[in-house]
């Protein structure tokens, strides 16, 4: 049932990823946001979109320039270094963008990371960052390995437990390959990401047992709004099938982003608030670069040509959709749900900008 929310033509719109970049760009410079400060909000949510993750992508221009306009972002905001080593650094992201804050942190990470082998940084004061993998994917083009993730405001139970505790709390991880693809993790510590639910019942479609239970313990399968009768499941739903290890990994995101900076965890933040981790490795410092390729494209190899079960096309590993996404999506257009690109329409005009897509 899963695959049935996903965008497909007949009820989405494709525009190019070159005019989405435009569109979004000017939507966040009409609002007071700074141009290159506008043009890294828009690569993070177009990079989402034309990689498959829409939930996580164009469509969060409204719900973005709305709360800059509503004052709930400070626009302009400046990332600020509150303590810092030679590898480590705590920021505050000023209580802006959070597309912004951590695109600025990585870039931090990897400039320690340059110089000192390793990178960290955590941010506090920070807001929703979008796809969290875009961050370590920065990384790569150094030559590292990227490590990020971010905490947000409870939408799923602890193992055993019925009342919402910890957010999706995602963790991206990136490192790089030779001839094979990258591996790029994207994954929530929930069974599912929560924008999958949203987009679930904006289609009108159900979701799958084992994504959500009410607090009787009952699946869910009529996605609501956010209330106090649901939460999601944690990674593994079940206690049998390894419930622990997402709420495990859940403790460890709300750690490293909200207790290591002080910005809190998930059941002290308030709504729309996020605190971040980011890391950046230098392979180099390890050993040598293309060696370490090589042998990334050994185990890729392998696991391609792993046998599959019966009835299934081939094995994958992570990134693979969305390396598949963005091979059609650059070529034919990123598919826009038809009532978020009639949205995003709408929002350039009212805030009287040109409309490009």
């Amino acid at each position: 049932m899963a695959h049935k929310v996903k965008l497909n033509e007949s009820n989405s719109t494709r525009v190019s990823a070159e005019d989405l970049h435009r569109q979004l760009s000017m939507i966040f410079q009409a609002v007071e946001t700074p141009e290159n400060h506008a043009d890294i909000a828009a690569k993070v949510l177009v990079s989402a979109s034309v990689r498959g993750v829409d939930t996580h992508g164009v469509s969060q221009v409204i719900g973005y320039s709305e709360a800059i306009e509503s004052g709930f972002f400070t626009v302009p905001q400046e990332t600020t270094v509150i303590t810092e080593s030679e590898t480590t650094a705590l920021l505050s992201a000023g209580n802006g963008i959070g597309l912004v804050s951590a695109y600025e942190g990585m870039e931090i990470a990897i400039r320690k990371a340059q110089e000192y082998g390793l990178g960290m940084v955590s941010i506090r004061d920070g807001h929703h960052v979008g796809m969290v993998a875009y961050y370590a994917m920065m990384a790569l083009e150094h030559d590292m390995i990227g490590m990020s993730m971010t905490t947000a405001t409870p939408s799923v139970r602890p193992a055993l437990g019925a009342k919402k505790m910890l957010g999706t709390n995602p963790i991206g991880f990136a490192a790089p390959a030779g001839a094979e693809r990258d591996f790029v993790l994207d994954m929530a510590t929930s069974t599912v990401a929560g924008g999958k639910v949203g987009l679930a019942r904006r289609l009108g479609v159900n979701i799958p047992e084992g994504w959500a239970l009410t607090t009787e313990g009952k699946p869910l399968t009529e996605p609501e709004e956010e209330n106090d009768r649901w939460a999601l499941n944690p990674l593994g739903n079940t206690r049998e099938q390894g419930s622990h290890k997402g709420y495990g990994l859940a403790m460890m995101v709300d750690i490293l982003c909200g207790v290591l900076s002080g910005g809190g965890f998930s059941r002290q933040l308030a709504r729309g608030e996020n605190m971040t981790c980011l890391m950046a490795v230098d392979i180099g410092r390890f050993r040598d670069i293309d060696d370490f390729k090589a042998m990334m494209d050994d185990m890729i190899g392998q696991l391609h040509s792993t046998p599959t079960l019966p009835g299934e096309e081939g094995v994958l590993v992570a990134g693979d959709p969305e390396a598949e996404a963005t091979e059609d999506r650059l070529v034919n257009g990123v598919p826009v749900e038809n009532g978020n690109y009639a949205g995003i329409k709408a929002r350039a005009l009212e805030v009287g900008t040109e409309v490009v897509i």
